[in-house]
């Protein structure tokens, strides 16, 4: 039994992204009798689709959980939506933008993620991590892993969702404006209590 972690490389001003050490660092554990498998994902468009489809199809996991970096945000903050667009305000790591355009034009607008999004937020604020639930994942990178990881998970009758985390200290330090930051032990610590919540419920 196997949960698959997706992080992300660097992308904009950032030298590190904390989402790419966290999963690195929870790579080859095993939470609740389930070995955990990190990928890391290049912040671009034309190969996001093959990497996230092969992977889930070579794993076959049972739980598959994307973790994404988004500045300014100041939680730990679980997505309960992906939709199907794609705009980018940013280009990504190679200078390709999207101004509107559908993923996936076999899928519906958006898709649920099948996880108990809710009841996760309130179980990371009893743990005195702070969280609370988004209702968008934006439009750019992180917003169409989570949504190829939903399509995929329907596909295999696995569960699939996606948490944004905030800036760590060097991101923080590197961000060109003010920017709210949470340390990476804190952060680990709540992806990995959020998998042990997401196998147990």
């Amino acid at each position: 039994m196997t949960v698959l972690l997706f992080g992300f490389e660097p992308f904009s001003e950032y030298s590190e992204n904390p989402s790419e050490i966290i999963v690195r660092n929870l790579n080859g554990n095993v939470i609740e009798g389930h070995k955990i498998i990190g990928v890391i994902l290049p912040v671009v468009y034309d190969k996001l689709e093959e990497m996230v489809t092969q992977s889930i199809r070579r794993y076959q996991p049972n739980l598959i959980l994307g973790i994404g970096l988004a500045p300014g945000r100041t939680k730990i903050t679980p997505e309960k939506i992906a939709i199907n667009y794609k705009y980018s305000r940013i280009p990504d790591n190679m200078g390709v933008t999207y101004k509107g355009q559908r993923i996936d034009m076999n899928e519906p607008d958006g898709i649920f993620s099948n996880l108990p999004v809710e009841e996760l937020v309130e179980y990371l604020k009893s743990k005195n991590i702070p969280s609370e639930i988004s209702l968008s994942a934006g439009s750019y990178i992180c917003n169409m892993t989570m949504f190829l990881v939903l399509r995929e998970a329907k596909g295999i009758g696995a569960r699939g969702g996606f948490i944004h985390i905030p800036c760590h200290e060097k991101c923080a330090i590197e961000s060109k404006r003010d920017m709210a930051f949470m340390s990476l032990d804190k952060m680990q610590e709540a992806i990995n209590l959020a998998i042990q919540f997401y196998l147990k419920n």
